[in-house]
């Protein structure tokens, strides 16, 4: 699996950490608002409240800022919806509770409104692309992989590829959600609630993996 660094800008000033964040909040308004292509350094400027100095002081380019802001975001959701508690619980109980929050987050608005933006630029700018993969999916599926492996050794799951499970069980609990989600075909799934879905999901992915 490739894996991207984090954007950062190195610093230990409280200040600059500040004014970096006043930036990417600006600048997540905007790409929200209009998209990656018609967004502008101009809008951003405003946006934020800062000099077009202070931006490029940061972000050397509107690619660069975007890239930052994708990873962030990504990361501190995945960080906020790949919870697994693994209190000795059973294993289906434990991937329903992580399933329906990771369906929640990956059906938001704001999430969805991202991921559509990211697609339409990272043809142009393929590390725009990298960047959210590793900030999201990849660290999402290292999480679970852990857990996975974790419940493989303790025998509570047959031995399998745990990295390629984590793949598969994502798709599953995800699938009849997000999709209709990303293509605004929300009306052809109404039936089913985001816990229906992951309950037949989860049920799914246990019957392949049982002992």
């Amino acid at each position: 699996m490739t894996t991207v660094a984090p954007i950062t800008l190195p610093t230990n000033n409280p200040e600059d950490s500040a004014k970096r964040q006043q930036i990417l909040a600006g600048a997540r308004q905007v790409f929200l608002e209009h998209g990656f292509d018609a967004a502008s350094m101009n809008d951003i400027v405003r946006a934020a409240g800062v000099s077009k100095g202070t931006v490029y002081a940061y972000f050397p380019s509107k690619e660069k800022l975007f890239e930052a802001m994708v990873y962030q975001d990504r990361r501190r959701q995945a960080e906020q919806s790949v919870i697994i508690l693994d209190d000795g619980r059973p294993v289906e109980q434990v991937l329903n509770e992580l399933g329906l929050r990771m369906v929640h987050l990956m059906s938001s608005e704001e999430s969805i409104a991202q991921v559509r933006i990211v697609i339409a630029a990272a043809n142009k700018f393929p590390e725009i692309g990298r960047s959210f993969y590793e900030a999201g999916p990849a660290f999402a599926i290292g999480r679970i992989a852990a857990y996975f492996r974790k419940c493989m050794d303790e025998g509570k799951l047959r031995r399998a590829d745990p990295e390629l499970a984590a793949f598969q069980f994502i798709d599953v609990i995800s699938g009849a959600v997000h999709k209709p989600c990303m293509f605004s075909a929300q009306d052809l799934v109404a039936t089913r609630t985001p816990e229906q879905v992951v309950t037949a999901g989860v049920s799914l992915f246990m019957h392949g993996l049982a002992k």
